[in-house]
């Protein structure tokens, strides 16, 4: 019986050159094995095919229950209602320069970041609660800041307020809620806004108030003043003084011409040897009367001095007290219309938030979104157990050969 091809003794394989080599039943002709597996990494389409389908059942059961336990979450949530309130908030820009005694500038900002955290604050939340009697913040529903419609920066910023409760609370709760919620924080943005002009406006206030009341007592010093005023009396009496002082030196010097024509006819007479006696007489008399006139005119002068002292006086007084009028009413104009426009400015500040767009009930209850709730659940589900189906196989040790 001839042994089967390959397993004879002179059973071979052709060599490139045509001779043949004895066959050694499969086995390398050196002594060393195959290549283990940790001399090589490289895995093939084939070993990823294989794992992928080892790992099938789990990778199609953890898809399947993540899409199921999404649709059924969904489905016990319910269906809700959402409606949304628009408000839109201007950030004021105040510069105001009345004069040179006064700088006021005040910048009040308000960026949706701060409105958000504002309108999210428990004590906005809360006012909003104890005014629509609801038990807690829990009962208002989803309550969510979002921006837009419109520009949520620069100088004016659009942001909504987005309330979704369930169909049980009804559309119109969700409509009470938005609306609450966004005149909530309306009015607290705008205690925000006029807090640096109120502070300010106090200050300026006390300040106005200062220069007022300074401005006041100088009048009132002013009109006591012009009360005794003896400024154009003193005037007078000096006129009359100076006139009568003139007509005393003219008399004066009429008594000293005739004293003196008196003393030229008493020698001439005394040399000729008559009387003399009336001629003395007249003497004495013109000598007395100027004497008086002096004795006046010393007197009027006294007088005079005192008067220009008092008038000088006076005049350094009603100077001082027109000054002070002046200056205490310069202070005051130019302090006072910057109140009145810094008060203006906050009023302004405080209507530049407000709400644009009041909610409406919801017509419709908002979409389910059950089945693509759960195919995103069963996507994500499956694409997790693929990756833990390859790493474990990866850390998996090789099976003994």
């Amino acid at each position: 019986m001839a042994d089967e091809p390959g397993t004879g003794p002179v059973a071979g394989r052709p060599t490139a050159g045509g001779a043949t080599r004895p066959y050694d039943g499969g086995h390398a002709s050196h002594s060393a094995g195959p290549p283990s597996r940790a001399a090589d990494d490289t895995v093939s389409l084939r070993e990823v095919y294989l794992v992928f389908r080892a790992g099938l059942p789990l990778i199609v059961t953890v898809a399947v229950l993540c899409g199921l336990a999404a649709f059924a979450y969904r489905a016990l949530q319910g269906t809700t209602y959402t409606s949304s309130a628009v408000v839109q908030v201007v950030q004021p820009r105040v510069s105001t320069q009345p004069g040179s005694s006064l700088d006021v500038s005040v910048v009040s900002p308000l960026n949706a970041a701060t409105y958000r955290a504002i309108a999210l604050s428990p004590v906005t939340l809360g006012a909003v609660a104890d005014e629509l009697g609801a038990r807690s913040v829990r009962d208002l529903g989803s309550l969510e800041v979002v921006g837009g419609p419109g520009p949520t920066t620069g100088e004016a910023i659009a942001v909504s307020h987005v309330v979704k409760v369930p169909t049980e609370r009804g559309a119109e709760w969700a409509a009470t809620v938005a609306n609450a919620w966004a005149q909530a924080s309306v009015a607290a943005a705008r205690e925000v806004l006029v807090a640096p002009f109120t502070e300010a406006g106090g200050r300026l206030d006390s300040d106005v108030a200062a220069r007022e009341a300074a401005y006041q007592a100088a009048s009132e010093a002013w009109a006591d003043f012009l009360a005794i005023d003896e400024r154009d009396e003193l005037r007078r009496r000096l006129e009359s003084l100076v006139e009568l002082d003139a007509v005393r030196l003219a008399r004066l010097g009429e008594v000293e011409g005739e004293a003196q024509a008196l003393r030229a006819r008493i020698a001439a007479l005394q040399d000729a040897g008559e009387p003399v006696a009336a001629l003395n007489a007249d003497l004495a008399a013109a000598e007395a009367e100027a004497q008086h006139l002096r004795d006046e005119l010393a007197a009027s002068g006294r007088q005079g001095g005192e008067l220009r002292s008092r008038l000088g006086e006076l005049e350094r007084q009603a100077a001082e007290l027109q000054r002070r009028v002046s200056t205490t009413s310069l202070a005051y104009f130019r302090a006072a219309p910057a109140a009145a426009e810094l008060q203006l400015r906050r009023e302004l500040a405080a209507g530049a938030v407000s709400v644009a767009i009041p909610a409406a009930a919801p017509v419709n209850s908002d979409p389910r979104g059950s089945l693509s709730m759960a195919v995103a659940a069963a996507v994500v589900g499956g694409l997790a157990a693929t990756l833990f189906v390859f790493l474990r196989a990866a850390v998996r040790e090789p099976e003994a050969a």
